[in-house]
């Protein structure tokens, strides 16, 4: 049994997704998104570590996955998320989670057989493959499965 903790960066919403992989099987154990509301970018920066060290604390995750940033052309997203991860990377170096980086393309293709697959697609699988009933993450929790399913099935 290992529990895989996924992590979709945004800076105004994080997404976090925890599977659970028993030999080659995976199963749902919990989700989220993190709503970062607060004005001032600094403050949700702090409001983002304390809620992953509080999900980092309540389940016993051995391994991390996030998705690689993407080349975006605008240069302001892109520093602000990058600065996102890092917050992300700073949780997980505290807890000493190994963590495996992830491009997007590499997640829709182990998850749902298409490189290029859309979010829509992404979520249903993620709730196929992962067996989740009575519930319905959103895009950002699917996206955080996706990457954490997509470990599982890369991680030695």
């Amino acid at each position: 049994m290992m529990l895989i903790l996924g992590l979709d960066p945004g800076s105004l919403r994080f997404g976090i997704g925890i599977v659970n992989k028993e030999k080659r099987r995976f199963s749902y154990v919990h989700s989220e998104t993190i709503h970062l509301k607060s004005r001032d970018f600094i403050e949700r920066m702090r409001e983002l570590l304390e809620r992953l060290d509080r999900v980092l604390a309540a389940f016993p995750v051995q391994q991390a996955a996030m998705e690689e940033g993407f080349l975006g052309k605008n240069i302001r997203s892109m520093a602000l998320l990058s600065t996102v991860r890092g917050v992300a990377m700073a949780a997980l170096l505290q807890h000493g989670l190994p963590l495996g980086l992830y491009a997007p393309r590499q997640v829709k293709l182990a998850l749902t057989g298409y490189g290029s697959a859309d979010k829509e697609q992404v979520a249903k699988m993620a709730a196929m493959v992962l067996g989740i009933q009575g519930r319905n993450p959103g895009l950002d929790e699917s996206d955080a499965l996706a990457v954490a399913y997509c470990h599982g099935v890369n991680a030695r």
